[in-house]
């Protein structure tokens, strides 16, 4: 019973996977346009995004001005760790991906050729390697933003 009721509360202070991607794209960039470009997101969802974890953690992360938007020494403590966790997150992904395509590539050298897809679920998670950024975003493809180019 005791179990339940702490699991129940570390799930309302759960963060969100994408909101710590998102902030580690704003964070390396230090934009919120250049983060919603990166991501393909509209930059409403960014700012969302880091008022969610802003919330959770009941600190800012970013000082924001007209022009500018630099890291809080939480801000920069959490960047470090959150492009850290994500770049694991990928690696166990791609590992836990070449088992099943190991797995298949033999299967297939007995019975002819196959092709490997990866699910929707595993192309939304993306690596950050330093200030690379790669990939396109899980959110609201750029399709249905105003005055982008297709």
């Amino acid at each position: 019973m005791q179990n339940n009721i702490l699991s129940r509360h570390i799930a309302e202070r759960m963060f969100d996977l994408n909101d710590l991607r998102i902030f580690a794209y704003v964070a390396s960039f230090a934009s919120f346009s250049l983060a919603a470009d990166a991501l393909q997101i509209h930059k409403s969802s960014v700012s969302r995004s880091i008022a969610r974890l802003e919330t959770i953690l009941e600190a800012p992360l970013l000082e924001r001005t007209t022009r500018k938007v630099r890291l809080t020494p939480r801000g920069i403590a959490l960047k470090e760790r959150c492009v850290e966790m994500l770049s694991r997150i990928n690696e166990t992904i791609g590992y836990v991906g070449s088992m099943d395509a190991d797995a298949k590539s033999q299967r297939s050298a007995r019975s002819g050729p196959a092709s490997l897809t990866r699910p929707a679920s595993l192309r939304a998670l993306h690596s950050l390697q330093g200030q690379a950024v790669v990939g396109r975003g899980a959110s609201r493809p750029s399709a249905g933003r105003m005055g982008t180019a297709a």
